[in-house]
């Protein structure tokens, strides 16, 4: 019971870790994607699993009961075995990481934002808009597009926000696995690219364990999720897909070699 516990938490776990994949949103910007991009997420997965690990332990046999732990006071536990010094130093870490955070998720997704207009995924206007780089070559249009939203959302309830986002980032990943699954049939059977160890049988066990995740989360995170999916899919159908030779041009860049 304990261990399906541990499982269905994972949810907001998964958005802890999310960080790791920013080499993807920004692959256009490697050498030799194919193969570099692979090799960079699994080492910034290694690194952050053991930054994030270790203050998690310490937190961890530094509370002095359960209750304290799961109250999430981190400066109190702190204090408790150090100094009020030592707390504050690590509330304005935490403060500082949070602040980090922000600007590279803005930075990463008004990078994807700009490329889905430079790609022609929008109606003509919104994509003459977005694609707009400013002075110094950055996309301050879609980077507005990402950060105003993301401000306002601070005022919206946080047991909602990690909620919907866990259960996106889980889907997501579901998503990810599956096509993992079927990334060696048909066309991409020969494809040359980074091959997966233990194919298939990681993707089929993540897919079973992503799948019991999202069957523990609560109804209300479920819908917001499906209803966003939906309306891309849609999106996808009724717009993208009849307009497929003036829309959604994505091209490919040729790998270079050093």
């Amino acid at each position: 019971m304990t261990g399906m516990l541990v499982v269905s938490g994972l949810a907001i776990a998964l958005f802890v870790t999310q960080g790791f994949s920013t080499a993807v949103y920004l692959s256009e910007e490697l050498e030799n994607p194919r193969r570099n991009v692979a090799r960079t997420v699994l080492a910034t997965l290694a690194i952050s699993t053991v930054i994030i690990l270790v203050p998690v332990v310490a937190i961890t046999m530094g509370a002095s009961d359960l209750s304290t732990l799961t109250g999430g006071d981190i400066s109190s536990m702190v204090t408790a075995w150090s100094n009020s010094a030592v707390g504050t130093f690590v509330s304005l870490c935490v403060a500082l990481a949070i602040i980090n955070a922000g600007i590279v998720m803005v930075i990463q997704n008004s990078r994807v934002l700009f490329a889905s207009a430079r790609d022609k995924a929008w109606p003509e206007p919104v994509n003459h808009g977005l694609a707009k780089l400013g002075r110094f070559g950055s996309p301050w249009v879609a980077t507005l597009a990402v950060g105003v939203p993301g401000a306002l959302l601070c005022f919206v309830n946080l047991d909602t926000l990690y909620g919907v986002t866990g259960v996106s980032v889980t889907g997501m990943y579901l998503l990810v696995a599956v096509a993992a699954l079927l990334a060696r049939r048909g066309s991409h059977a020969h494809t040359p690219a980074w091959r997966m160890p233990l194919w298939p049988a990681m993707p089929v066990l993540l897919i079973v364990v992503l799948a019991y995740i999202l069957s523990q989360q609560e109804t209300g995170y479920l819908l917001w999720t499906g209803g966003i999916t939906a309306v891309a899919t849609l999106y996808w159908a009724f717009y993208l897909r009849p307009r497929r030779d003036t829309r959604w041009l994505v091209s490919i860049p040729e790998d270079t070699q050093e």
